[in-house]
C-alpha cells in the first residue's frame, strides 16, 4: 500500500502546474494526512530537481538540478558553496564553502547569459552554468515564472543549452507551459530543439534562437484565435445568425492574452 501511495503522490505532484505545487502539497496532506509526510518530501525534491526550480540562497536564486547535485546536497558553482534543501520551503540550509567552481571561460559565459536574462525576462528567472560530461562541454540552463493566481493563470519558461567549445556548437530545447484556470483547465505546453552552429557569442546566440522562437509563439497564437477556434464551432449558430468571432473570443482570458500579444 505504501509503495502504491508513493507511486500515486508522485504522479499528482509531477504534474502540478508551475506556481501552484504549493496548493496541490497542502490539498495532498489534507487528503493522506501524516502517513504520506514522507512520501510527499520526496515528491516534490523529484519535481524541484526535474523543474530546475530556483532556491533561495542567502539573497540570491540558485537551480536546483541534477547537473549540480552532490549526493544528497547541492552545490553553487558561481559562489563555490555547498548546501542542503528544504524542498518545501525551496531554501538554503547547512551552507558551506566547496571547491566546485567555474573556471573562467564558464564564469564569462555565465556573466553574459546573466546579462542576458535580466534584460529580457520579465518577473522571477534565474539561470545557471555548468562543467558538461566532458571537458569540452557546458551546461547553461535558463527558468522564467510569471504567476497571476489572482487572475487565473501561471506560467513557466524553461531553456536548456549543451555547448561544445571545440567544435562551437550550440544544440538545447526550449519549453514553455502555461495553465489557464478561469472557469475552466486549459493546459498549453509548447517544446522546440534548437540548434547553433560555430557560435563565438553563447548569450547572443540563446537570445536569437529564443527570440526567434517567441515570434513562431505569436504566430501560432494568432493563428489559433483567427482560426482554429472558429473551426471548433459551426459556421451558423442555432440563431442562424454569424458570430464576430474577433470580438467574442477576445471576451475570454486565453483570447484576451493571445490578441494582446500581437
Amino acid at each position: 500500500m505504501t509503495d502504491q501511495l508513493d507511486a500515486i503522490v508522485s504522479d499528482i505532484v509531477s504534474n502540478s502546474p508551475s506556481g501552484e505545487i504549493s496548493e496541490v502539497v497542502k490539498d495532498l496532506k489534507v487528503i493522506i494526512g501524516e502517513s504520506g509526510e514522507e512520501a510527499i518530501k520526496a515528491a516534490v525534491e523529484k519535481y524541484n530537481i526535474a523543474n530546475w526550480i530556483p532556491i533561495k540562497l542567502g539573497s540570491e536564486s540558485v537551480i536546483v538540478s541534477d547537473f549540480n547535485k552532490s549526493g544528497t546536497k547541492f552545490y553553487d558553482p558561481k559562489s563555490s558553496q555547498l548546501f542542503s534543501v528544504d524542498h518545501l520551503k525551496r531554501l538554503a540550509l547547512d551552507v558551506q564553502p566547496c571547491d566546485k567552481e567555474l573556471k573562467a571561460n564558464e564564469l564569462a559565459i555565465y556573466n553574459d547569459l546573466d546579462s542576458y536574462v535580466k534584460n529580457s525576462f520579465a518577473n522571477e528567472t534565474s539561470c545557471a552554468v555548468y562543467p558538461g560530461e566532458s571537458a569540452n562541454e557546458i551546461v547553461l540552463i535558463i527558468v522564467g515564472t510569471k504567476y497571476s493566481p489572482a487572475n487565473f493563470w501561471n506560467g513557466q519558461w524553461k531553456s536548456f543549452y549543451r555547448f561544445n567549445t571545440q567544435s562551437k556548437q550550440l544544440s538545447g530545447s526550449i519549453h514553455v507551459r502555461i495553465h489557464y484556470f478561469e472557469e475552466g483547465n486549459v493546459n498549453f505546453s509548447n517544446d522546440k530543439d534548437v540548434k547553433a552552429e560555430n557560435v563565438d557569442d553563447v548569450a547572443s546566440a540563446i537570445k536569437d534562437l529564443e527570440d526567434n522562437w517567441e515570434q513562431e509563439m505569436e504566430k501560432d497564437f494568432f493563428n489559433l484565435n483567427e482560426k482554429e477556434f472558429k473551426l471548433l464551432r459551426r459556421r451558423l449558430p442555432v440563431t442562424r445568425s454569424k458570430i464576430n468571432w474577433g470580438k467574442g473570443i477576445g471576451n475570454y482570458r486565453i483570447g484576451k492574452d493571445s490578441a494582446a500579444s500581437q
